[in-house]
This record gives C-alpha cells, structure tokens and sequence, in this order.
C-alpha cells in the first residue's frame, strides 16, 4: 500500500510538472463600429494588454480571425473582413507583436447571425478574434539569460603571445600583453583563444546583468562594471599569468578620481557575483597618467602670420561677387499619396439616411437627391485622390536621379569655389606674406606628422582609443588594471553617516526567486533586498532615512516574465507595495533604463 501511495504521489508530481511546461492559449476578441476597420480606443487599449500579455511569455503563435455581421453585400463584408484582419496585423506590430508563426483568417459573414435585427447581436458579430498559443518561460533564470544573450561580446585571439588590444561595443578598450594568459596548468596559451566580454556602464545593464554595487555589506558608487573571460580551443577557462594585468580603458561621464577597483566574489553558478572585494588599484584621469615615459605634444609656440590690413575687406567684396555654393535641398517623397492607393467608392454602399425627425419629413425623392449628391462628392474626392497619387508616382520615380544630379553639381562646385577664393587671397597678399604662410604651413605639417607619431604609440598600447588624438576630447575615461579575469567593478564606498534604517518591500505573489533591488536617486548604486521570512515580503537594512529612491522587482509567475517598479521620494519604515505587470524580455532593459533615466 505504501508503494502504491509512493506510485501516486510521483504520477501525479510529473502531471503537475508537464502541466506547467506545457503550452497555453489566449485569447481575445477586438469589436468594431458597424462599416468600420479601425478599432476605437478602447478597444485598441484591450488589444495593447493582450499584447504586453502575449509577449511576456518565452514564445507564441497567433492565429487572427475577422467578421462581420449580416449588413451589406458578400463582397463588401469579405473585403471588410481583410480590412478589419491588417487594421489588427498593424496595431499588434505597433505594440511589437511579432510571433513565429501568424496565420490570418477573413470569414466576412460566414457566421454571422442571419435575419437579426438585434444590434448586440450583430456588435458581436462584427470583431476580429485572436487565439494565442505561448510557451511558458520555465524560471525567472531561463528570462533574463536570454536578455543577457545581447550584453555578451565575444573576440578570437589567434595568437595570445603577441600583444591584443580588444574595444568593446560600449566604448571600453583593454590591452592585453603578449603571453598573459595561460592554462589552469600553468602553461601558456597558445590559441586560438575566445575571450568574452560584457560591459555593464548603465544601471540598466548592471540589472539585467543581475549585478548590486556592496562591499561586505558596505554601500558603493560604481563607475562602471566589465567582465572579462577566456576559454582555449579545449573550451578550458583560462587565468591571467601571475605578475601580469590588463590594461583596461572605461567610459565614464562623472569622472572621480578617487575610485578604486574591486573584484568580483561569492559567484552564482553562471560566474555573476553577489559580493565585490577591494583590490590595490585605483584609477587614472588620463593616458599619460599611465604611460609617462612617451614624449610629450610638440608646441607650436606663438608664430603668427599677419597679412595687410586690406585683405579682409578684399575678400569679403570677392565672396559677395562670388557667392559660396549651398547645399541643395533634396527632394522627399510624398508619402501621404503614396502609402495607400485610393480605392474606388462602392456606389452601392453611399446611402443618405435621415437621423430622428428627418426620416419623419423626408420625402424619398428628397433622399434620393442627397444620395446622388454624396455619390457625386465621392466620385469627386476618389478622382481628385487618384491623380495627385499618379502624379506623386512620377515624380517619385525621377526623384532619385534629380537629387543625385544636385548633390553631383554641388560637389563640383564647391571644391572650384574654394580654389578661386584661395588664388584670390594669395593674389593679394604681399611677397612676404606669402613666405611666412608657407613657413606656418611647414611648422604646423611637422607638427601634426609628430602628434600622429605620439597618437600611434599610444594607440599600440591601448588600441584606437580616439579621445587620445583630440578627435573626441569630450569623452572621460577611468584607466586601470584588471589583475584577474572575471567582473571587476570600478567603485567607492559610500558613507552618508546619516540614521539608518530598515526598508521592507511588500510584492504580493513574489517567489524567493525573484529579484528586487533599490537604486538612490542621488548616487549610482543597484542594493539588493533581501526575502523575509514572511512570503512576499523583502527587507534592506543601513538605508538612510529620508532617501530618494526606485524600487524593481521581476521574476517568472505562471510562467510569464512580471515587472514592478515604486518610487519612494524620502525612505521611512513604512513598507512600499508593488504591484507586478506583464513584460516582453525585449523590453525590459528599455523600461529599466526609462525608469532611471539611463
């Protein structure tokens, strides 16, 4: 008997296993106004929350079903019916709806409720239905790997024992020396070598990376966060070479050089970590900072060449007879006749029908008139419509070979322009002039030949870092040595020396699993909350009171990715509710960062 209890219990934990793995349907029904494709309001706002719905789940298909009620022709209805179907196609793409498969369906009045004259009745009729089938995620895990899956960046270095510079998609760039990396044997790696790199710049990226800026408990600042991993051809993970580092070059728009470095500890099972530990760098401002020993900017000194006093006005006399070449104004395309062609009016279809006392007091040849007036206006409207459609689809057509003949004239012109105006202004300048022009000339070309040479050798020890020319001088960067491979965290403790309190966060529904975290209106950190003993409730200690402060939640329930977000302008001891809402994945790192504005 026990066995057979035992027998049971599995049988059934595998049915609610399957149950729970297995595919789901949605549904819904979108109505429209009697004659009309375009949903109102309303509907469209019903049709926004099917969609938020339908794409928080990991997969889905869709299958779309239009009609209408019994009123009018076969024709007419059929035709509606594929109206009402794209007017429903469109809006769902508008709400990024995009499903593996899509099938659409256009019954018209197939099944429709005949010899009605019940307007409920036909309002029913008269929808477009959407039968979803969605896969749920499995965990909250599975969601948020396939938003990391874009954070990833990955290089091959086929051969480590030369000297690699890597530039990640976010502005960061790290030097790697010749023969840093080797083998968990000790031995050099040889290659080909795949080294991954995540960048993590944005609180909206640290999030998403499931990252939190504490030290031992300790609140940080961050300035930034990077990962850096590597893997032989053997798929074995690579260590940096005792006494070895790479050099690493960060993007930052707050810099402070009081920043120090920290490593990544205590790591999950995907090599995330949860703690950070201090290391003994810090950061540099600049290059130089680093690399002092290359020489310094040649100086121009204060050679000046001065021309006669005349030439100015000259020469604003000569641009005046001889007017600069401006850009031409390129043509556009005129897209309000040229997305949709008109569509002849159904005559049939154009019928005068008196409203209230009207339908009293209206004689029939009365409606008849009105009727051949508004067929008239129609006729009128479709032929006005139809030849400035035609006329648009000609010019149209020319268009590209009438901008491309401009934009060529222009370019002819404007390099003439400036070798006459230049011949011009040498013709009035004086034999001496002329010398000491083409001595500043010389001096500058030396000049620039001397800081390209100095550019090089810093672009060889940290690749095309291009603020290091000049070329993008408004960019800051935090310079310093990562001396393991994994996250390294560029931080600063915070310490507001303020009262301190507890912070509880109550999320109805909320799983263990889920993650909920709070970010400081006034300072760059992501500060876990942790579960409570009692489900759905979070807790925070060391908080100052009074703080500024959003709190995110999101995790997987029933199988859909759900987000929450609060904002709590002065931190107290009262607990902040949140309420969980359907997200799509792709859209979770867009609204992270609206929320924060980053």
């Amino acid at each position: 008997m026990r066995y057979l209890f035992t027998l049971c219990f599995l049988t059934l934990l595998c049915t609610c296993v399957s149950a729970q793995n297995e595919d789901l349907q949605l549904s819904a029904s979108i109505y429209f106004a009697s004659a009309d494709h375009e949903p109102n309001s309303a509907e469209l706002e019903k049709l926004a929350d099917f969609a938020t719905t339908l794409s928080s789940y990991a997969s889905y298909t869709l299958k779309i079903e239009a009609f209408t009620d019994e009123k009018g022709t076969e024709a007419y209805n059929t035709a509606l019916a594929e109206r009402r179907a794209t007017a429903i196609t469109i809006a769902l793409a508008h709400q990024n709806v995009v499903p593996a498969t899509t099938e659409v369906l256009s019954y018209g009045e197939q099944r429709a409720r005949q010899n009605t004259t019940d307007d409920a009745e036909r309002k029913n009729d008269r929808r477009v239905d959407l039968v979803a089938t969605v896969t749920r995620w499995e965990s909250a895990e599975a969601a948020i790997s396939t938003a990391r899956a874009d954070q990833l960046q990955s290089v091959i270095i086929d051969d480590p024992t030369v000297r690699q510079a890597i530039s990640g998609a976010k502005g960061g760039t790290f030097l790697i020396e010749a023969n840093s990396l080797v083998r968990p044997d000790g031995s050099l790696a040889t290659g080909p070598v795949s080294v991954a790199l995540i960048e993590a710049y944005d609180l909206s990226d640290m999030l998403i990376a499931g990252l939190t800026t504490t030290s031992a408990d300790k609140r940080l600042v961050t300035g930034g966060m990077v990962s850096l991993t590597a893997t032989d051809a053997d798929g074995a993970s690579l260590e940096l070479r005792k006494g070895r580092s790479i050099t690493a070059a960060t993007p930052t728009d707050d810099f402070n050089e009081k920043m120090r470095i920290f490593s990544g500890a205590d790591h999950d099972e995907n090599g995330t970590p949860s703690d950070w530990a201090l290391t003994t760098g810090g950061v540099a401002s600049s290059a130089d900072a680093l690399f002092a020993t290359l020489p310094a900017f040649p100086s121009m000194g204060t050679f000046r060449v001065t021309a006669n006093a005349n030439i100015g006005s000259l020469m604003a006399k000569w641009r005046e007879a001889n007017p600069e070449p401006k850009a031409p104004a390129l043509e556009k395309v005129d897209h309000n006749f040229l997305s949709r062609k008109p569509v002849p009016p159904v005559m049939e279809e154009i019928v005068f029908e008196p409203k209230g006392l009207a339908g009293v007091f209206t004689s029939k040849t009365q409606i008849e008139e009105k009727t051949a007036e508004m067929r008239k206006k129609a006729q009128e409207t479709y032929q006005r419509h139809s030849e400035r459609y035609e006329r648009a689809l000609v010019r149209n057509e020319g268009m590209p070979a009438r901008n491309a003949a401009r934009l060529e004239a222009f370019k002819a012109a404007r390099p003439d322009w400036q070798r006459r105006l230049d011949a011009h202004k040498e013709g009035l300048m004086t034999t001496e002039v002329r010398r000491l022009r083409a001595k500043e000339a010389a001096r500058r070309e030396k000049f620039m030949a001397a800081r390209a040479a100095r550019a090089e050798m810093l672009g060889d020890k940290l690749g095309e870092l291009k603020d290091l020319t000049g070329q993008q001088s408004n960019i800051s960067r935090y310079f310093f040595s990562i001396n393991q491979l994994g996250w390294t965290n560029v931080d600063i403790f915070y310490n507001s020396g303020e009262e301190s309190i507890q912070l509880l966060v109550e999320v109805p529904n909320s799983t263990r699993q889920a993650t909920v975290v709070m970010i400081p209106t006034d300072r760059r950190s992501v500060i876990a909350y942790q579960p409570d003993t009692e489900a759905g409730i979070w807790k925070r200690g060391g908080i100052p009171r009074g703080l500024g402060y959003h709190v995110i939640a999101y995790q997987v329930m029933d199988g859909k990715l759900v987000m929450a977000h609060q904002f709590v302008e002065k931190a107290s001891t009262i607990a902040t509710k949140l309420s969980y809402q359907p997200i799509a994945i792709d859209q979770l790192k867009d609204k992270i960062a609206g929320i924060l504005g980053s």
